[in-house]
């Protein structure tokens, strides 16, 4: 799914089996940035409404193990239940993963068959994650996967990196338990709580406070370039999609003139940031780089407020 990350692209195809995926997620795009977190590290949130409340009054909600084997009756409930399920997988051991065999990366994967073979039993995944990484193309994925094969890719590191276990956790835009165990899967739940989990902390929403913070945020941390680099890609991806469904709806005048050119700096941004976040890494931070494109893209905003 062109401009999604790799929770929501997936997440979309969920949905998409029973509603207006198209409408939830574009709907619910925003950008939210947590600034209190201890060593320059932030948190972001990129949608409200949330998106583990389901319109059948179900939530989403991760379900956790200590071995995989412990993890697929629930993972076979799912989906015998609803015909798909979301599990928690390490990319870098997806085998159509760019990645592979690099660092550990959290991902979700959508299995919606299963079947027995002479072999063992295999899986019937999607993975609708599109991107231009620095590893190269990654290009989406339909197929089997074989139960050693799924054991492996749901088999996770003891623990994440602090920015990616702030991923998992606001993966819906809002916070939500995630159990610290070695192999997670999506379930769906009665929605009792009747309420969504509130932002703790300090957090900055809204165009007009974010970006203007990150364009300092970049100068004053270069490292947080590469840190915070999937982050910045994943706020891209979704403003790309909300914007090109709003495109689709036939505005017209000055409104989509305004649109275009926002959505235009939206989509250059990444390249810009890929080449901080490499300089960066060779020890020659450039964040001036990433500050510019950023102002750049604050001015289109303000276009459109």
């Amino acid at each position: 799914m062109q401009g999604l990350s790799c929770y929501t692209a997936n997440l979309h195809a969920y949905l998409a089996g029973e509603w207006d995926a198209d409408a939830m997620l574009g709907q619910s795009v925003r950008l939210a940035v947590r600034v209190d977190l201890p060593d320059g590290q932030l948190a972001f949130s990129h949608h409200d409404p949330p998106l583990d409340r389901l319109p059948d009054g179900t939530r989403l909600c991760y379900a956790g193990a200590d071995a995989v084997q412990q993890a697929l009756p629930g993972v076979i409930g799912e989906l015998a239940t609803y015909g798909r399920v979301l599990v928690v997988v390490d990319a870098s051991r997806l085998p159509w993963s760019v990645i592979r065999g690099r660092a550990p990366t959290p991902h979700w994967l959508l299995i919606d068959g299963r079947r027995s073979g002479r072999h063992g039993g295999q899986w019937h995944v999607v993975d609708r994650f599109t991107a231009l990484m620095p590893a190269g193309e990654q290009l989406p994925h339909e197929g089997w996967l074989s139960d050693w094969e799924l054991r492996d890719a749901m088999s996770l590191p003891p623990r994440w990196e602090p920015e990616q276990e702030q991923r998992n956790a606001l993966a819906f835009g809002a916070p939500v338990p995630v159990p610290a165990t070695r192999t997670l899967w999506l379930r769906r739940r009665p929605d009792d709580l009747g309420r969504c989990a509130s932002l703790a902390g300090r957090w900055l929403c809204g165009d007009d406070q974010v970006l203007p913070f990150l364009m300092n945020y970049l100068l004053d941390h270069s490292s947080g370039i590469t840190r915070h680099l999937d982050d910045l890609w994943a706020a891209v991806g979704h403003r790309g999609f909300a914007y090109r469904r709003r495109l689709a709806g036939g505005i017209t005048g000055h409104e989509r003139g305004a649109l275009r050119a926002a959505l235009t700096k939206w989509e250059n941004l990444p390249r810009m940031l890929r080449i901080a976040a490499e300089s960066a890494q060779r020890g020659r931070p450039r964040p001036v780089l990433a500050r510019a494109a950023i102002e750049v893209l604050s001015r289109a905003e303000e276009g459109i407020r």
